[in-house]
């Protein structure tokens, strides 16, 4: 015969047990959801594939980079700033601003590049965290079709792999941010390679110019952090070195590449990666015109393993809010164009451009004070013979 302190105590763990199963089925519905409502900023967009090659007779590309949108609560003002910068600079700037006078108005813009850190923490949202990868969408878009209005060929970085911090990405693995960038790639225009399954790698061409999106870094080192898949390059120096022999090698192509990381040691990005990325581009020395990355929230050219280094400017300038890295606390990024010259071999030029939002007043984008500043290098140009 069952005591009534049994039956109690019986009710009372069946209580329990409810309650953790109700709380357990909750929270995995938000899981779910979150999983299934993502918005990769795809809408409007169609899938593009794979171009067909195609031999260029001139070339004259311009285009736009710089790195570290960052989201998070703190920064999404700051994209706004950045995207208004974007979609308009070429209405108050020209040329001739930077010393260029000959090459008239800024026209014919192809897209923006993105050297990585999309956002602060890899959030997507899920279960009560902030929607960071949303707040990317919903200003860069993909194809032109969000605020921005050209094609943005954005990278990951090493602040988009999951928040570990939080066991609804944890305990999963999940990366949807690193995610994010491979299932975007479809819908990109003038692809020329996608790296397989979600490693993200891809490639493209406007005209003669080949650019190598290789995410966080250069390199096939997966570091031995005790998160599993933590700031994994997932394989990037060897597509980058696939990609270069079936797309570049016996062409008259250039390549520009660009990743997150700089030429500088951070953390697990250490010397050795990055002698061993020096040593390749030395067999594609022909070919490797320049390296374009984000990451340090500061502008500068340089030199590095005698090629040019682009420190392509960030969104970030308010050092209340994030350390900024430009001493005149302003918002960056960097213009550029490669075309031939006068001996039919190609001219780079790149040209810092920074904007101010102390004075801003909404509407009006003249009080963002826009300007082609000489800083660190900047403006600058190269002869490069074909």
């Amino acid at each position: 015969m069952v005591s009534a302190k049994s039956n109690s105590l019986n009710r009372y763990i069946g209580r329990k047990f409810k309650s953790v199963f109700l709380i357990f089925l909750f929270l995995t519905s938000f899981i779910i959801l979150d999983i299934n409502t993502v918005d990769y900023g795809i809408e409007g967009c169609e899938k593009k594939g794979i171009a067909e090659n195609e031999i260029y007779n001139s070339t004259d590309v311009t285009f736009i980079a710089f790195g570290d949108s960052q989201h998070w609560d703190s920064t999404n003002h700051q994209n706004d700033f950045q995207v208004e910068a974007l979609n308009h600079f070429d209405e108050l700037l020209s040329w001739k601003d930077a010393g260029y006078e000959e090459l008239g108005d800024i026209s014919d813009i192809r897209g923006v590049i993105m050297a990585g850190d999309i956002t602060q923490n890899g959030r997507d949202g899920r279960v009560f965290s902030n929607n960071e990868y949303g707040e990317f969408t919903e200003r860069y878009g993909l194809c032109g079709n969000k605020e921005l209005k050209y094609p943005i060929y954005e990278g990951y970085g090493n602040h988009d792999y999951y928040e570990w911090s939080d066991i609804f990405y944890r305990i999963p693995q999940d990366h949807p941010v690193i995610d994010s960038v491979a299932i975007r790639n479809e819908y990109r225009s003038n692809l020329t390679n996608m790296a397989p399954g979600m490693d993200g790698h891809y490639s493209w061409e406007w005209d003669n110019i080949h650019f190598i999106q290789l995410n966080l870094a250069p390199s096939d080192i997966v570091p031995t952090y005790e998160e599993g898949g933590f700031r994994n390059p997932h394989n990037a120096l060897t597509f980058m070195k696939n990609d270069l022999d079936k797309h570049v090698v016996g062409t008259n192509k250039k390549v520009v590449l660009i990743a997150h990381y700089g030429p500088w040691e951070w953390r697990e990005w250490d010397e050795t990666q990055i002698t061993n990325l020096c040593e390749v581009i030395e067999d594609y020395r022909p070919y490797i015109i320049s390296y374009i990355h984000g990451h340090s929230h500061s502008t500068k050219v340089y030199d590095w393993c005698d090629i040019t280094i682009f420190n392509s400017g960030s969104p970030y300038h308010d050092d209340e809010i994030h350390s900024s890295y430009n001493e005149d606390f302003r918002g960056r990024f960097t213009l550029f164009r490669i075309m031939e010259n006068e001996t039919n071999d190609l001219k780079l030029i790149a040209i810092d451009i920074s904007w101010s939002s102390d004075n801003y007043q909404e509407g009006d984008i003249s009080s963002l004070d826009l300007q082609m500043k000489e800083w660190k290098g900047f403006p600058y140009q190269e002869n490069i013979t074909r």
